[in-house]
This record gives structure tokens, C-alpha cells and sequence, in this order.
């Protein structure tokens, strides 16, 4: 992992933002079924209002809050999901990388001042909500595996979106 430089490295949570929803709008159109796409909805909603959330963060800081980032990695992203046959080997092929911005995320949270805590703490529940739901799906206990990440939403999908 690169050293953390703060506070620089806290765009490093808004670009994972930026990623994970395009990652999300992306694995949407490529859902092949209902309840695959509510599980990418919800995971778009938790990205969107977390990037947007992340915006006053930066700018304290003056730091850009452009998305011009390479994306690439989200054609990755979707073919891994092309190539499952089912939910659960998809969630067990990607938690290698969210356990890497989870690490990530705790190594940022540590480097801020106590004024910053709030927000940084804030990301790394946040991507531990995202870990735990991958993990449930992997485990096969798809039911209630969303309900850590709906509890990190001001505005959550309708049960089924």
C-alpha cells in the first residue's frame, strides 16, 4: 500500500466512491435478475450518498472534487459477474478487494486528527457494511445480508427496487 499522506490521501476515499458507483451503475445493466439488481441498486444508493457526502470533507481540505479518474477497472468489475454462475461466487471473488479499501480506509482513519474522526470513521464503517454483506452472500445467507449497508442510508431503495 502507498503511505498515507494526510490529508491528500483522503481523496482516496472519494475516488473509491467514484469507482464503486460507477461499478454499481454499470453491474446494474448487466443484472441478470431482479433481485441482483436491487443488491447493486442498494450498493449504488451507499456509493452516491457517501461521494456526496465526502464533497464539504474535500473542499476543507481544497482538495479537487472533479470524478475525471481512469475507470477502467469497472469493465473488470463486470465481467467478473458475467463469468459467476450465481450471486454467491461473485461476492466471494470481490472480497479480496474490498478487504484491501477496508484496510486502506482504517490506515487513512488513523493518520487524521480527532477533528476528522467523525468522517473517517464513517468510511470505515462504510466499507465495513459492504464487506459484511459480501461475506453473508458468500456464506449463502443472502437474507438480511443488505441490511448493514441500508443502515448506512439516509435515502434506501424500496424493498425490491
Amino acid at each position: 500500500m502507498n503511505p498515507v499522506t494526510y490529508p491528500s490521501c483522503i481523496r482516496e476515499l472519494y475516488e473509491s466512491e467514484i469507482f464503486g458507483e460507477a461499478s454499481a451503475l454499470a453491474l446494474i445493466k448487466a443484472a441478470k435478475n431482479d433481485h441482483d439488481r436491487y443488491r447493486f441498486g442498494t450498493l449504488l444508493q451507499l456509493e452516491t450518498e457517501t461521494k456526496a457526502r465526502l464533497r464539504p470533507f474535500l473542499a476543507k481540505y481544497g482538495l479537487p472534487l472533479t470524478e475525471d479518474m481512469d475507470l477502467s477497472d469497472v469493465d473488470g468489475m463486470v465481467g467478473a459477474y458475467k463469468a459467476t454462475s450465481n450471486f454467491r461466487e461473485f461476492a466471494t471473488a470481490i472480497i479480496p478487494a474490498i478487504e484491501h479499501f477496508h484496510s486502506r480506509f482504517a490506515q487513512i482513519a488513523q493518520a487524521g486528527p480527532a477533528d476528522d474522526q467523525p468522517v473517517l470513521e464513517s468510511m470505515v464503517r462504510h466499507e465495513s457494511a459492504i464487506l459484511s454483506w459480501l461475506v453473508q452472500e458468500s456464506d449463502g445467507l443472502a437474507e438480511g445480508a443488505l441490511d448493514s449497508m441500508i443502515g448506512e442510508l439516509k435515502h434506501p431503495l424500496p424493498k425490491g427496487a
